[in-house]
């Protein structure tokens, strides 16, 4: 497989810095903490008071970690394949699961933090999470959307083809 970054689209080229993005804010940003005084003598004595995605979100991080590797693999494979076949076909479970992620994400950053109520808040990595998984949702939408290759990318009209004989 030739891989040429010419071949990436909008729609590919969101889908992999969406991912990338989710992909290290799930694993190194904190994404919940403590709230109020709490959190603010937490710190004051130099233990952390931020979680990570990861593990405040037990049963979500799998469905995150699945769509940023689709994600991935989207964006891999239009840049590294002529034929449509395969990256049409990711386009469409990046959509769906970008979706399953946003869904759960809106409900876990914005309507049920994990943990007690009034201990615990969302922190920026929340909605910055929040975000890629919208942009994603976007990114597949417009993967989908946009059937024809680059025109100037270089050997993006060069999809394999079976010739069946003369046409009547």
């Amino acid at each position: 497989m030739d891989f040429r970054p010419s071949r990436l689209r909008l729609g590919e080229a969101l889908a992999g810095a969406a991912s990338a993005l989710l992909a290290v804010l799930l694993f190194g940003v904190g994404w919940y903490g403590l709230a109020g005084a709490a959190g603010q003598t937490v710190s004051s004595m130099g233990v952390s008071a931020s979680i990570s995605g990861w593990h405040a979100l037990p049963t979500l991080r799998w469905l995150i970690l699945v769509t940023i590797v689709v994600g991935l693999a989207l964006t891999y494979f239009q840049a590294a394949r002529a034929a449509p076949a395969l990256p049409a076909s990711l386009s469409v479970f990046v959509t769906v699961l970008a979706i399953l992620t946003t869904l759960g994400l809106i409900y876990r950053v914005l309507i049920s933090v994990p943990g007690p109520d009034s201990l615990f808040e969302a922190k920026a990595g929340a909605y910055l999470g929040l975000a890629c998984s919208v942009v994603l949702v976007y990114a597949g939408v417009r993967s989908m959307r946009e059937e024809s290759p680059r025109p100037d990318a270089e050997g993006a009209a060069a999809i394999p083809t079976l010739d069946v004989g003369p046409q009547r």
